[in-house]
């Protein structure tokens, strides 16, 4: 019996290897037929929300591995991307290929059939809650808020900790926030409850906060003086200009609200298998590898950039809901530190 039982696993060894050699060789044909089209397509046009930089060392990156296609890129940020992508759809001009905003202007494309479906292989490697399980969007990064200060402004002792601390009298006038903000209230509501968050921003409105369009924008008149702490700022700018020697700290505070900017193939793409192999590039381990050494915080495990803080609760709201209350949020908002 133990013979006959050596000889059966022999057999289904040999059958196992042989389908799955079948498996690869299929799955290498299919990415030479993927990679052929791309090329005789010849380009592929991005539209994103990321910086500048990091968009274009991402696009040069793809360009080097494949010198027959050529990249275009178009930033700016979340809301004017989307903006500018809507209409064009609107208006029958279709020259966008692969587009990567915040998840809830994701969302709202995928409702208007603006994105199409797309399995990428390079999927398989992500966390269920960094890709859609319809094959919609793929997770590339996320967008870590921390407290930022200037360091030669604040003193490491009387940094605030929790969130209440902010209301501290000695905090008054000194704070700065981004005059949208749309993330990172509707995040607070989710993981402290509304009643407490709405209590907590009216507080807070009595601060006297400093008021300005554009969190980067923020961060750099935190340097110059203009004010001693950025209650909300990304984490990967903080890190980059701390590498740089500027005078800036920054302090998580928990849970950490998160954002997770998703990258997604244009119903109408002019180039679909260029922007397919691109979609490949920028969420596989090499795409995500340049991403975190940019100082991004990669989506794909295992895949971090120097210094991050993996002990850093983090919080990622859910991307619906956001949705849902986007207008009541931003009208509470809006009374609160706009009105005035």
């Amino acid at each position: 019996m133990n013979i006959w039982r050596k000889v059966f696993s022999f057999h289904a060894l040999v059958l196992l290897l042989f389908w799955s050699t079948l498996a690869k060789a299929a799955e290498s044909e299919d990415r030479g037929k993927l990679v052929d089209m791309a090329h005789k397509e010849g380009s592929v046009v991005f539209y994103t929300s990321m910086d500048a930089g990091d968009a274009r060392s991402l696009t040069q990156a793809f360009q080097k591995k494949y010198p027959g296609i050529k990249t275009d890129f178009y930033r700016a940020g979340r809301e004017a991307v989307f903006s500018r992508f809507a209409l064009e759809q609107k208006a029958a001009r279709y020259v966008t290929d692969v587009v990567s905003v915040g998840e809830f202007h994701v969302l709202e494309m995928k409702k208007q059939g603006l994105i199409t479906r797309y399995l990428s292989p390079e999927m398989q490697a992500f966390a269920p809650e960094f890709k859609d399980p319809q094959g919609y969007w793929t997770c590339v990064y996320l967008t870590v808020a921390v407290l930022a200060y200037n360091t030669n402004r604040v003193k490491p002792e009387e940094l605030p900790r929790r969130y209440e601390d902010l209301l501290s009298p000695k905090w008054k006038s000194r704070m700065a926030l981004d005059a949208n903000e749309e993330r990172w209230v509707p995040g607070l509501m989710q993981s402290m409850g509304r009643d407490k968050t709405v209590n907590f921003l009216k507080a807070l409105a009595q601060q006297d906060i400093y008021i300005r369009r554009g969190r980067s924008l923020l961060t750099q008149l935190l340097l110059a003086g203009e004010f001693d702490v950025q209650i909300v700022a990304y984490w990967h700018e903080v890190n980059r200009l701390m590498k740089q020697k500027a005078p800036i700290g920054w302090v998580g505070m928990e849970p950490a609200i998160s954002g997770a900017p998703q990258i997604s193939l244009v119903t109408k793409a002019p180039h679909p298998n260029a922007a397919r192999l691109f979609i490949d590039f920028v969420i596989s381990a090499e795409g995500q590898g340049i991403i975190a050494k940019l100082g991004r915080v990669a989506a794909r495990p295992g895949i971090k950039p120097e210094g991050y803080p993996e002990k850093l609760k983090l919080f990622l709201p859910n991307a619906e809901l956001i949705a849902a209350q986007l207008e009541e949020n931003h009208k509470l908002y809006e009374s609160l530190f706009l009105k005035k």
